[in-house]
């Protein structure tokens, strides 16, 4: 389902707070839930009947087992509705390192409820290529990354170095690449960093810009460009753009990081009036040398 149709879809959902789990997923799935409770209704009533109290209670169980589960997936599609904007003008707070082809379909009543022998739900659609993705209710929102403040706080530290770049100070009052360790590391916020714009740019465009010989030579792999590459735990790539826009930032001169360590936290000691400074040690050193040959 598309983008467009599934927010029309939330936009006119004909289910309010009052339904019931079981009719939340459209008629068919309704059907297959309620013909399943009414199998194990007539056992429970008929091993009650007969006495068998053990096994009746074994039935309830099951049922209310089933009730839980459909109330958890019911929360589930509120939850799902929510972070993807349902209703009118309501802001998409998914990242784009979420693969949502799955969610599209199943929560826009595209998807088919069946039942495992141990009356464990079990969730499936159809991808555009005609393959059955079948998912655990506990397993829908493994990989959901869903935005929170991290353009907000990446950005304050940005504000707050170019305020500080327009003063005489020579470095930042704080430690960058420390900085940016713990933005990118907090709850995993690197996949929204790597896939999501971060004060008006997609780090991947910019990467891909500044590594384009190397692309087109194939020296940068297709395994090189998954958003799962640039993982921090394993890779320095995504540090060190944010490091550099935060130094650049300080900075506007700034290109590289000098000693080439990008866990140093010295911006090359602010180039331009590293620059100025030296000339004038220079000069010093002329003038005593001068000084020492006149004695």
């Amino acid at each position: 389902m598309s983008d467009k149709k599934i927010k029309k879809y939330f936009e006119n959902m004909p289910y309010g707070d009052d339904a019931k789990s079981s009719e939340i997923h459209g008629q068919q799935n309704q059907q297959t839930i309620n013909q399943l409770i009414t199998v194990l209704v007539q056992q429970y009533d008929a091993l009650w009947n007969s006495g068998d109290k053990e096994g009746a209670g074994q039935i309830n169980s099951l049922i209310q087992s089933i009730a839980r589960q459909l109330d958890n997936l019911k929360e589930l599609k509120k939850e799902f509705a929510v972070a993807y904007g349902g209703g009118v003008g309501g802001k998409n707070l998914f990242s784009n390192y979420t693969d949502l082809n799955w969610d599209r379909i199943f929560w826009g009543e595209g998807g088919r409820i069946t039942f495992t022998e141990q009356y464990e739900i079990m969730l499936t659609v159809l991808d555009p290529l005609g393959r059955e993705i079948s998912k655990k209710i506990e397993d829908v929102t493994e990989n959901w990354v869903i935005k929170g403040t991290e353009e907000a706080d990446y950005m304050k530290h940005h504000q707050d170095l170019i305020k500080q770049g327009q003063t005489a100070v020579k470095h930042p009052d704080f430690d960058i690449d420390w900085a940016v360790d713990n933005l990118l590391i907090n709850n995993d916020a690197w996949k929204v960093f790597v896939s999501d714009k971060i004060g008006g740019v997609y780090f991947l465009q910019e990467w891909m810009a500044a590594n384009e010989e190397a692309l087109m030579s194939g020296q940068i792999t297709d395994e090189m460009l998954h958003p799962d590459s640039f993982d921090p735990n394993n890779d320095t790539r995504l540090h060190q753009h944010y490091a550099d826009r935060l130094k650049t930032a300080f900075d506007p001169s700034y290109k590289t990081i000098k000693d080439g360590n990008t866990s140093s936290s010295n911006i090359a000691g602010r180039t331009a009036m590293a620059a100025s400074e030296e000339k004038q040690t220079t000069a010093e050193d002329i003038s005593n040398l001068a000084t020492e040959i006149e004695r």
